[in-house]
């Protein structure tokens, strides 16, 4: 591949990632920046998202100089409609990527992303070799880009919620995980299984409750936060503070907290 720019007129588009959750707005609390990492560039699996498409909707700011030299100036995004890529690799794990390829409003509610089925295994849910290569990539983009504000991190104090705001709020922004029911089951569940399946939250599965802290406040910073590397994504920007404080009091209510 050496020396040969890889043909991108006509490919269809992939509309890689949503959002990501919270990439292009101030997150509403503290964030503890640490230096980013060096940005690789494996041109094996940047030429496997090229050939997707990707570059139709997407750009990577930190890797637009390479993606320029080894595929061509479109390869970069020289118009990107969708978020910059750049440091999508420290939020999200292989099993969401794969989830939201499959049926992206599983995983964002109301995505214009369409579904990626020839990245699958023909009729199975199972990536194919360039859907593997394609994830893989994306994994790489650790180094964030000043257009894209970092999830924020620390532990914050729920306001006052809503519980039955709160209950229509799940049904659009977590069930596609969670299931409808709340009971761990929704359709992107099968494909999540690391660092473990989404949580059974009417059953009382909850894994992020550190000793003295209240419930409800441990529930509205994930919810706020995310779990970074994990298919939990962050809702600062997406949701307000209010609809946090109503979808964390539906959540501690279902699950008996």
């Amino acid at each position: 591949m050496d020396g040969e720019k890889i043909a991108i007129i006509g490919v269809p588009a992939l509309a890689v990632l949503f959002l990501v959750i919270g990439f292009i707005a101030n997150p509403p609390a503290e964030t503890q920046l640490e230096p980013a990492p060096p940005q690789d560039f494996d041109k094996e699996l940047a030429a496997a998202y090229v050939q997707a498409g990707c570059w139709q909707c997407h750009a990577v700011s930190t890797l637009q100089t390479e993606l320029t030299e080894a595929f061509g100036e479109q390869a970069a995004g020289v118009r990107p409609m969708g978020p910059d890529l750049a440091g999508v690799g420290a939020r999200f794990n292989a099993d969401w990527h794969a989830a939201h390829f499959w049926k992206p409003d599983d995983v964002f509610a109301g995505s214009q992303m369409p579904a990626q089925r020839q990245l699958f295994e023909p009729g199975q849910p199972k990536l194919n070799e360039q859907g593997r290569k394609v994830v893989e990539f994306l994994r790489t983009l650790k180094s964030r880009s000043d257009l894209n504000k970092p999830w924020p991190t620390a532990r914050v104090v729920a306001p006052a919620g809503d519980a039955e705001r709160g209950r229509l709020l799940f049904q659009r922004e977590c069930a596609g995980c969670h299931g409808a029911d709340a009971g761990g089951e929704g359709p992107a569940s099968k494909f999540i299984s690391t660092p473990r399946k989404p949580p059974a939250l009417a059953k009382g599965e909850f894994v992020y409750l550190p000793a003295g802290e209240r419930p409800i406040d441990s529930i509205y910073t994930v919810i706020t936060n995310g779990v970074p590397g994990s298919a939990m994504p962050s809702f600062a920007s997406r949701l307000s503070e209010q609809q946090r404080a109503d979808l964390a009091a539906w959540v501690a209510k279902v699950g008996g907290k």
